[in-house]
């Protein structure tokens, strides 16, 4: 953790080896998520085109599925043996403490020298949030004025030092301390991953999170749209988006193209 958090300052000071700290942060996202692979899951696949070869693994208690193609067949079989390896107490330990830390963040900080009406919660995931203030500077003058005091002798707790350029360049990359990375005046948020932020005057600042619908090279533009969202709320209707995808089997390239609709969820924000 120390390697990939000195790395990533490393690159913000020097350019030029901003690859060599994008590489390390994907370095320390690839060792939690192979922690937390799910051996159960894995399965082993065979393609057959004799008719007594197919009949003998769909009879095999290991068979699992099976998928005809133009003239064989995709078959799914299950691992006789899994040697599940993985440490999965250190992807646990990691995705525990990083709740806590969000639930430590919502009752010691927030909760704590906030009124519950200069605040509102609208969207929280695994290590970050999305608050509604009832003021521009909240940390500044939402805070109860009595905890003021108390505030200033524990923000450094919460928030990256500030008081010089060289430590509030180090605390950013410091694990457990809470950044502004986006802030507007509307968002939208219809489901768990699924919400739009936007400024109304600023058409190009916005951001967008849409999991599991393609977002590259201007797909579904015209649906992911502060617009398209509110329609959501608004019109209580569902909007369409556009699903590409491209397989290749036997020597043949397939392209599909399948609809699939937003899910019709309370709006929370």
């Amino acid at each position: 953790m120390e390697a990939i958090s000195s790395a990533r300052r490393v690159g913000d000071e020097d350019k030029s080896k901003a690859m060599i700290a994008e590489t390390m942060k994907l370095v320390g996202n690839s060792a939690f998520g192979r922690s937390d692979m799910d051996m159960s899951r894995h399965t082993q696949v065979k393609y057959e085109s004799n008719e007594d070869k197919i009949k003998s693994r769909i009879e095999h208690f290991t068979f699992h599925g099976l998928e005809e193609l133009n003239d064989s067949c995709e078959i799914t079989m299950k691992k006789r043996r899994l040697n599940d390896k993985n440490p999965i107490h250190l992807s646990v330990a990691i995705y525990q403490l990083a709740k806590l830390r969000m639930l430590e963040f919502y009752y010691d900080c927030t909760d704590f020298y906030f009124d519950r009406s200069d605040f509102q919660y609208q969207e929280m995931d695994t290590d970050s949030a999305y608050i509604a203030f009832s003021c521009n500077n909240p940390f500044q003058e939402c805070v109860k004025p009595e905890l003021r005091d108390h505030f200033k002798q524990h923000k450094y707790d919460w928030f990256p030092r500030d008081y010089n350029t060289e430590v509030a360049k180090f605390d950013r990359r410091t694990p457990g301390l809470f950044k502004d990375e986006w802030s507007g005046d509307a968002m939208v948020s219809l489901s768990s991953k699924n919400y739009i932020c936007y400024l109304p005057d600023e058409s190009y600042k916005v951001k967008v999170s849409a999991k599991g619908v393609q977002q590259s090279r201007g797909r579904n533009e015209d649906v992911l749209n502060p617009l398209g969202f509110e329609s959501v709320v608004r019109d209580r209707i569902c909007n369409r988006i556009t699903w590409k995808s491209a397989c290749h089997s036997s020597g043949t390239l397939w392209c599909g193209q399948t609809m699939a609709t937003c899910p019709q969820s309370q709006p929370i924000g």
